[in-house]
């Protein structure tokens, strides 16, 4: 009976999850020009800045030496719509992302996802995935 119990609850579980439905950029870090934000661990996340003027940005991910290649951050630059204007995965210094563009007065949202980020040969790799995601305002005068 207990397994029973286990494995229904385990099935709540995973359909409460499924069933939030909500956007993830409602819950997106806010990026700051300049100000680096520092990531520590595998998985997707949702950044947003906001533009009162167009500009030329750069957005791009930041590698601690040793871990090039091991993590490897990938970047896509979304708009207010949720859709992709731009991405990049290694063009970046240390093989990490890099996107620069022009962009409109607005909200933008930035998704960086670690997609070699999971168990290895050896089982769950017990290390952090730290990176650094910054935006740059590229003052073109």
């Amino acid at each position: 009976m207990s397994r029973f119990v286990f494995s229904l609850w385990v099935i709540l579980l995973l359909l409460t999850g499924c069933a939030t439905g909500g956007d993830l950029r409602d819950g997106a870090y806010v990026l700051e020009p300049g100000r680096p934000y520092q990531v520590l661990t595998a998985g997707q996340r949702y950044f947003s800045f906001t533009l009162e003027a167009p500009a030329h940005v750069v957005l791009e991910s930041q590698t601690f030496p040793g871990d090039a290649g091991v993590v490897s951050p990938a970047g896509q630059l979304l708009d207010a719509d949720g859709q992709i204007v731009a991405r990049d995965w290694t063009s970046g210094e240390d093989s990490n992302f890099r996107i620069e563009r022009d962009l409109e007065a607005g909200t933008w949202y930035l998704r960086v996802t670690t997609p070699h980020a999971g168990p290895s040969s050896y089982g769950v790799i017990g290390r952090d995935y730290q990176y650094v995601v910054l935006m740059t305002l590229v003052d073109e005068n």
